[in-house]
């Protein structure tokens, strides 16, 4: 039962935190402000985070060690993006909220999902050197700001496609079929 509770607490929170960046900037969102529209009291919050920051940090680590977690290591590429960009529409308002706040890089969040993606790839600077016929160092930036690109104009959008159609946008920048 407590389980439930510390996990409904940190979701309430989660949405709290989301509704209120998309209506300000985080510098200017109180732990009243939160507690009050997550409907818990300060002592529970204060249970779970020292601060805002460390929420904000704890909620934003836990939904990239979420992401990374779908990328099953000899699973198909496209079965890996899939996952994780079905997660991230399941999640689309915190992830927006997140890709919208001054206090959160986003970019460098996708870069860094990116970057331990294709680490779980085999081959994966073999085949960037390939297919964009450069020295790799060029190459990876070609690929990761394409993902990048990709990820964030789906969110500036609403997400309104299905993961299944952005999977196969990202997909289609490189010959994937031929990586796995």
């Amino acid at each position: 039962m407590v389980r439930q509770r510390q996990t409904t607490t940190k979701s309430d929170l989660r949405n709290a935190l989301s509704k209120l960046l998309l209506q300000q900037p985080f510098e200017s969102i109180t732990i009243r402000q939160l507690t009050e529209t997550a409907g818990i009291n300060r002592g529970t919050f204060y249970l779970h985070y020292v601060d805002k920051y460390d929420m904000f940090e704890q909620m934003k680590m836990d939904m990239m060690q979420e992401l990374d977690s779908l990328f099953v290591e000899g699973s198909p590429v496209k079965v890996n993006f899939l996952n994780v960009l079905t997660t991230i529409k399941e999640n689309y308002d915190f992830i927006y909220a997140l890709s919208q706040s001054c206090c959160s890089d986003f970019r460098k969040l996708v870069r860094s999902f990116t970057l331990h993606a294709l680490d779980d790839t085999p081959h994966s600077k073999e085949h960037i050197i390939s297919d964009f016929q450069v020295p790799y160092k060029f190459g990876l930036e070609i690929f990761i700001a394409t993902i990048e690109s990709v990820i964030v104009t789906w969110l500036e959008s609403g997400a309104k496609e299905e993961p299944i159609e952005i999977a196969t946008i990202i997909l289609s920048v490189c010959d994937f079929a031929s990586w796995n």
